[in-house]
Order: structure tokens, then C-alpha cells, then sequence
């Protein structure tokens, strides 16, 4: 695999984790096939170096959500949602976890009292195995 090659794959994960835009990934992509792969790629995190298994599922006390290699899934205390949590400080509609590449994202969906990743406020993030993602009060464990 050469330098293009190596540039080409690490702008995939980026952009499927959502660090760079389809604008940024575009120009990005156009430098790593001119033959300037260190430039397009000076500035991302090299997740290669930390591999990890993929994320199985989620996990609150005794109950688990297994996630699979592909989908979406909307957590909150509304109805609707396929991971339904009992906390009045978790709105109805709280956040969304999507899966795709074998990258798991967890997106805020606009919620009174934020998404909490590892202790920081996020709107939008990789989860990997381990983490704790607190919606709320309510504290998950990334498996």
C-alpha cells in the first residue's frame, strides 16, 4: 500500500467519524492523489495506531443493546425510541447512534442536558469500546 493509498484510507475513517466535511474530504482526497498524501492527512488522529474492536453494544446495569454492523438507533424516554431510557433528565429524543464502516457515532439530538462522552459535552463523537456515554443522569458503558 503506498502513501496515497494509506491517506486515502485514513480520510475514509475521518470522514465516516465525521471529523471532516464532503467539502474538506473532497479537497483532501484531490492533494492525497497529486502526490502531497502527508498533507491531506497532517492534522488526523491515526486511529490504525489504537485499534480496538468494533463497539458490541450498550450497556446500563444489568441490561444490554446490542448494536449491529449497521444501523441506527434512537435513545430517550419517548416511545419511539428503540433504546428507551427511564430518567426524567434524558428527553424524549435524546441522542441517535449510528453504525456504518464499522465506525459507531453518537449524535445529540438536541437535548436539554447534553451528551456527555468520558466526561466532555459533545455533539457528535466515536464511541469505542469503553467509553462512558451519559445521557442526563444516565450513564452507559460502551462494550
Amino acid at each position: 500500500m503506498d502513501a496515497a493509498d494509506r491517506a486515502l484510507r485514513r480520510l475514509r475513517d475521518a470522514y465516516g467519524a465525521g471529523h471532516v466535511s464532503t467539502a474538506t474530504l473532497e479537497v483532501r482526497t484531490a492533494l492525497a492523489l497529486s502526490g502531497r498524501a502527508d498533507d491531506a492527512v497532517w492534522d488526523l488522529p491515526r486511529w490504525r495506531l489504537f485499534a480496538r474492536e468494533p463497539v458490541r453494544g450498550l450497556v446500563l446495569h444489568d441490561h444490554e443493546w446490542p448494536l449491529e454492523e449497521r444501523g441506527r438507533w434512537t435513545l430517550g424516554r419517548g416511545s419511539g425510541c428503540e433504546i428507551p431510557l427511564l430518567d426524567d433528565s434524558v428527553s424524549r429524543r435524546h441522542a441517535e447512534i449510528a453504525v456504518r464502516a464499522g465506525i459507531c457515532l453518537v449524535r445529540d439530538l438536541g437535548s436539554c442536558n447534553g451528551t456527555r462522552l468520558n466526561g466532555h459535552f459533545v455533539t457528535r463523537a466515536r464511541l469505542r469500546r469503553g467509553d462512558v456515554l451519559e445521557l442526563g443522569e444516565t450513564e452507559l458503558r460502551v462494550r
